[in-house]
């Protein structure tokens, strides 16, 4: 077999990985369903994986806090380097509780699903810049956990950099169980992205120091780093530094195609390589890196992974700071796929043509992956950078194809 994906790009290295496994490897992969060779039995698995997909059901919610951020990454597909804050990106109170409304109201539009877990995610800008409505909102959500009106299991989850929390900010989030992901790229040499308004000072050093103290406090922390041209060429040093303050969990980010920065010819090729070579270390340091592990998963519980994110599949919203709801919240600043508003009591996502569409982006329809080796494993990667490449939802992202098929060269070695 020959391997592609939707450049074109050859992956024979792989396919002769495989041709070169002996007669007993071979019967292992068979008999633990690793691989599938015969025609048939492959088109039944597809089949019975596709009824996997259920209809479009709401289980997390993004909260825009506000657009504003004290930080003005140069990378940010926001755009923050380009805004000044404003009032009209923050949200009111009467805004978070309509939210938190429609919210409960879509997770009772299918009463067998009420129990299962939902998150919450508060976002921004930088959910700090408004902080007492993020306090509100905490305190809100554990109200109607008690009362039942929303899941037990309703995580909260707020993304920060990490500049802005106090000592007495920990331990309100440690008492409250609020999971905190940082936005961390590696050592100080690898964070030149990331600076104040300024444009030239860093947020290195405080947004470490945060971290340091949280771990301290026992708070549910993950690092969220992308995986900017600095990251990837101070691999061991950016590894070394999440090891040594503490890191447990991890996700590596790339860029998304923008206007923004620019990436040489070799940045999927570098970021897909950083991503799979950095596994065994951090494995060796209990630190779970998110996209191998959800690759592991697959295999260890024999599921497929059918989407890539929590918006393709239908199964999330995303709030802006006025009411409006989309379903990516990549999309804050353009409002693209933002189709309604918290305000509308009729409104269905099993009803929505869009959500529909999103519903069906994962590889198990799409015509370039179904031939492809990592069909199973992947989830099709991130709508958007697809979507601003081929000008559609429904085609696999080549920066993903890359950094997924590397990740399962190396699951299978």
């Amino acid at each position: 077999m020959i391997i592609r994906d939707i450049t074109g790009i050859i992956y024979d290295d792989l396919n002769k990985t495989l041709e070169n496994i002996n007669k007993k490897q071979l019967n292992t992969l068979l008999q633990e369903g690793f691989l599938v060779i015969d025609e048939e039995r492959d088109k039944k698995v597809l089949e019975n994986c596709r009824k996997e997909i259920q209809e479009p059901y709401i289980s997390t919610a993004y909260f825009f806090l506000t657009k504003n951020c004290n930080l003005a990454c140069k990378y940010c597909f926001e755009k923050q380097s380009e805004i000044d804050n404003s009032l009209d990106g923050i949200m009111n109170y009467n805004t978070l509780i309509a939210g938190l409304d429609f919210f409960q109201r879509l997770i009772n539009l299918d009463q067998k699903r009420f129990s299962e877990r939902k998150t919450i995610i508060f976002y921004g800008g930088e959910p700090f810049h408004n902080k007492k409505l993020l306090f509100s909102a905490i305190l809100e959500i554990q109200k109607r956990k008690k009362e039942g009106l929303l899941p037990i299991q309703t995580k909260m989850l707020v993304v920060t950099n990490g500049t802005l929390i106090n000592d007495d900010d920990i331990t309100f989030l440690k008492n409250n169980d609020i999971t905190i992901t940082f936005s961390l790229d590696g050592d100080k040499n690898a964070s030149i992205n990331r600076v104040f308004k300024d444009g030239k000072t860093l947020a290195w050093t405080k947004a470490t120091d945060t971290f340091k103290k949280c771990v301290k406090a026992g708070i549910n922390l993950n690092i969220a780093c992308t995986l900017s041209p600095e990251t990837i060429l101070r691999q061991k040093e950016v590894l070394d530094y999440f090891i040594s303050i503490g890191v447990t969990n991890i996700g590596f980010n790339v860029i998304l195609d923008n206007d923004i920065i620019q990436l040489d010819n070799n940045y999927d090729d570098n970021a897909a390589n950083f991503v799979t070579t950095s596994y065994e270390t951090l494995s060796k340091n209990n630190i779970t890196e998110n996209r191998t592990r959800r690759r592991i998963d697959v295999f260890t519980h024999k599921h497929p992974c059918l989407f890539d994110c929590n918006a393709s599949g239908g199964r999330q919203i995303a709030i802006a700071p006025n009411g409006d709801v989309g379903i990516c919240h990549e999309h804050i600043m353009d409002k693209k796929h933002f189709i309604t508003s918290i305000y509308d009591t009729h409104f269905n996502p099993r009803e929505s043509k869009e959500y529909l569409t999103w519903n069906k982006r994962t590889p198990l329809y799409m015509e370039p992956c179904l031939n492809c080796i990592a069909l199973g494993v992947c989830g099709g990667g991130c709508v958007i950078n697809s979507e601003r490449k081929y000008n559609s939802l429904l085609v696999p992202d080549p920066r993903f194809c890359k950094q997924t098929i590397s990740i399962l060269k190396n699951i299978l070695l």
